[in-house]
């Protein structure tokens, strides 16, 4: 079974209701390009016809001879800060129902959203969600909504129950990071600034001694990782010798807790999928496609294939290990 760890929907009908009457603020209307979805706070966002309609994602997994997909929302139709708290936990909501109503053929799993104004509430979602309501994990963005970065430490409680769990997390930018400040970065955004985002974000968990407290949380990072992988060495120093050496980890050094990680292929060449798996191991490498953005990987699998890993190791990032990930999940 060939199972991609990164795909991102945004069923068209869920957009159908919204165009009706706004939900929870979210509003939506049909245009000849796809729809143009506004959330509050943000201007609108465009959804294109291969992420909200199924039969456009099932001709994409025939063609690239992917089995299945573990699906989430676009990071850019999450509850935003400008929602209230009701009206924020309500769209969470409204995004996995959509996602477990209309992502059936060609689905593995499908990631959850909760709104982060009330941790403690947002990991209570988060447990129902997986054990109620049979969803698989849980999409977090780098930048999160309400939430300092990803080291808050008001993010205690989620990371509780998601380590409780046995869930896979994934940390994933968003189209509006922090990297948008960057001086004349707007034409790098999807070639550079999400993996600036990641990096940092990905950093920060680390140095704030996150999987110290937690060590069974299944942290899924996108896009390779981002820099901190290939970089590991640069985050070593600055803790051993700069201003980062005030974090105070178990660890002797911030690149000890890469092998506890895991990573998908969206670095999207044969030699850094190579490099990873040499990095951490088969068994933390997983196949991505970012479908349906262009910048993803259009044959995601023949570049693992060219990766030229053992049979063994081919096997485990093209599905083994995301299906063990998916299936080790508590579910009621």
């Amino acid at each position: 079974m060939i199972v991609d760890c990164h795909a991102h929907v945004v069923p068209e009908p869920l957009l159908a209701e919204v165009a009706g009457g706004a939900w929870d603020g979210v509003t939506a209307r049909h245009t000849d390009n796809g729809w143009l979805v506004s959330l509050p706070g943000t201007g609108e966002r465009l959804v294109r016809e291969r992420m909200c309609r199924a039969e456009r994602r099932l001709e994409y997994l025939a063609g690239t001879g992917i089995d299945r997909q573990v699906v989430s929302p676009w990071l850019d139709v999450q509850p935003t800060a400008g929602m209230s708290p009701g009206a924020a936990r309500s769209w969470a909501r409204r995004l996995n129902e959509a996602l477990r109503e209309h992502t059936g053929e060609g689905t593995a799993g499908r990631l959850a959203t909760v709104a982060l104004d009330d941790p403690d509430t947002a990991a209570a979602d988060l447990a129902e969600e997986i054990t109620r309501h049979g969803m698989s994990g849980l999409v977090l963005s780098t930048d999160p909504a309400n939430a300092t970065t990803l080291a808050d430490p008001r993010l205690e409680p989620l990371w509780t129950v998601a380590a409780e769990l046995g869930i896979p997390v994934l940390l994933h930018p968003s189209a509006d990071g922090p990297s948008r400040v960057l001086p004349d970065s707007d034409e790098f955004a999807n070639a550079y600034c999400r993996l600036v985002d990641t990096s940092f974000a990905l950093a920060r968990l680390l140095l704030s001694g996150v999987l110290d407290r937690h060590p069974a949380l299944r942290l899924v990072t996108v896009h390779g990782g981002g820099l901190v992988p290939f970089q590991s060495g640069r985050l070593d120093g600055a803790h051993r010798a700069d201003r980062l050496a005030a974090h105070r980890i178990e660890r002797d050094r911030p690149s000890d807790y890469l092998a506890d990680l895991y990573y998908d292929t969206v670095a999207l060449s044969a030699p850094a999928i190579r490099f990873l798996v040499d990095l951490v191991g088969p068994d933390r490498v997983l196949l991505g496609s970012d479908y349906p953005f262009a910048l993803g990987d259009p044959d995601p699998v023949g570049t693992v294939t060219a990766a030229g890993l053992t049979p063994a190791a081919t096997t485990a990032v093209l599905g083994g290990t995301v299906t063990g990930l998916i299936q080790g999940s508590v579910r009621a």
